[in-house]
């Protein structure tokens, strides 16, 4: 199907995007919910019992919580496309210094509990060992149950700074205090705050979501697969910078044109050196700790089509 999609992409008039994305790139329900069916197994084994192993940790570990990132959580999925993000919020993370400490431990413990699950096994587990990235994270691959398609599935561990609140609520400073105070590498502990990206994504209009499926299928397709070596912006980078596009474009309006907003994205990308995007949902200016950090992260030279 990818190839298919490819192929018909820039031959697909402007006026029938909607549909091209309808057909080629939305998933279909069946195909959606075999998927997850599959990653609710892993969620299950590493829910059910404390995590097993000696990594050392000298406590009983066991998962606070499961969230689903990535495509798959902020509901941007492409068709074809089984791979599937997880953060476990990790009881033996007691701040962020002990998440930064231990978080090899963690994933060689949640990778010892996956080899203990029949069930897992049964799906034919594979695992393909860490994931090098910002951070770490631990990949392997289930198949579905009736078709027997492998999906890819990382799992992060974090320490759940947010506790039970409202995600969607602006935390309080301290939180973003302690976190610059712990580690000094922007993005390192990030999936402590996962559920703000995904929501920042996730509650957006059914058409942006379809600009968002469109963009990263001509990202994916086009952009990457022929410059697998170039030093390019990950998927989130290129989402914030859709929904820049979006915001700045239409004034939040849930009608436009998909050709426009796909063009839209080229034109700001061939600009990345003078983009400074950033939003203040999730924090504000008024503690003078935050925006030091923020100012010097403004302050640095521009990434590749990076969002900051």
């Amino acid at each position: 199907m990818a190839l298919s999609a490819e192929m018909e992409l820039y031959g697909t008039p402007a006026s029938r995007l909607d549909s091209f994305v309808a057909q080629c790139l939305q998933p279909s329900r069946e195909w959606k919910e075999e998927v997850l069916e599959a990653v609710k197994t892993v969620e299950q084994s590493l829910r059910e019992e404390p995590l097993e192993g000696e990594c050392g940790l000298d406590q009983e570990v066991r998962v606070l919580k499961l969230v689903k990132v990535g495509s798959f959580g902020n509901g941007t999925a492409l068709a074809g496309s089984a791979e599937v993000q997880l953060v476990a919020f990790l009881s033996c993370f007691g701040g962020f210094p002990e998440a930064a400490a231990r978080h090899g431990a963690a994933l060689r413990l949640i990778r010892s509990t996956l080899w203990t699950c029949q069930d897992l096994l049964d799906l034919g587990l594979e695992v393909l060992g860490v994931s090098p990235g910002v951070p770490d994270a631990l990949a392997f691959t289930v198949q579905t149950r009736w078709t027997e398609e492998p999906v890819t599935v990382t799992v992060v561990p974090a320490y759940r700074a947010l506790g039970p609140s409202a995600p969607h609520s602006q935390p309080p400073p301290e939180v973003y205090v302690n976190l610059v105070k712990a580690c000094p590498y922007p993005g390192h502990l990030s999936p402590s705050f996962c559920e703000l990206q995904r929501d920042f994504v996730k509650h957006r209009p059914t058409k942006l979501k379809s600009l968002l499926r469109l963009v990263k299928h001509w990202y994916l397709q086009y952009v990457r697969a022929r410059s697998p070596r170039a030093a390019l912006p990950p998927l989130y980078a290129l989402e914030l910078l859709t929904i820049y596009a979006w915001e700045m474009g239409t004034q939040e309006n849930e009608s436009f044109r998909l050709d426009e907003g796909l063009t839209t994205v080229m034109e700001l990308l061939q600009e990345y050196e003078s983009l400074c995007i950033y939003w203040t949902k999730y924090y504000t200016f008024q503690n003078p700790i935050i925006e030091d950090v923020v100012r010097k992260q403004l302050q640095r030279q521009r990434g590749h089509g990076t969002s900051r």
